[in-house]
């Protein structure tokens, strides 16, 4: 369910700066792979996200700008790029690349549901506060994740639910053929 949401300057100023911090991120991590990957085949090294969630602590005490942004949206920005590693290995997919400012977007996501929360007229997101939302629809489900994107000068906040679909009735007629 994708709603338009509309935050203050205050939130707009913050979520400019998570959008920087979270691009710095994904280059660094994304660095640190090609690095690992760049040594001579004996002593290559295969960074892992859970290797870099480690090293993520140390990073977020040394600068406070990362350590603005909520841990569970950059340790889920470093498994997206876990993930984007893997499909180049399984040969799925080209080679991640480099996040550009204007180029490349970065999702705000929120992996766990407790952390963030809807009550049908606005969205509550961890470390920003209340968003004001356009709720067009209910949502449905059980929400799983939030994510805020930008699209241009708009804001969206994006909740994937998990929705219970009831198995299909089978036909009791006879069968038709044509």
């Amino acid at each position: 369910f994708r709603y338009r949401v509309y935050p203050t300057h205050a939130q707009v100023t913050r979520l400019d700066g998570w959008e920087h911090a979270l691009r710095f991120l994904w280059n660094l991590a994304h660095e640190q792979r090609l690095l690992g990957l760049s040594r001579p085949r004996g002593e290559r090294r295969y960074y892992t996200a859970f290797d870099q969630h480690k090293e993520l602590t140390v990073l977020r005490a040394e600068l406070p700008w990362l350590a603005d942004v909520p841990r569970n949206v950059c340790a889920q920005l470093l498994a997206e790029l876990d993930k984007s590693w893997q499909r180049c290995f399984k040969r799925l997919a080209m080679q991640p690349h480099w996040k550009r400012k204007g180029r490349d977007g970065v999702t705000l996501c929120e992996p766990h549901p407790k952390t963030f929360s809807f009550d049908g007229k606005r969205v509550r997101f961890p470390k920003l506060g209340w968003l004001r939302t356009v709720v067009h629809r209910p949502l449905e489900g059980t929400p799983k994740t939030c994510s805020i994107v930008r699209d241009g000068d708009q804001w969206f906040a994006s909740i994937v639910c998990e929705l219970v679909v009831p198995d299909p009735v089978r036909p009791s007629g006879e069968a038709i053929a044509l």
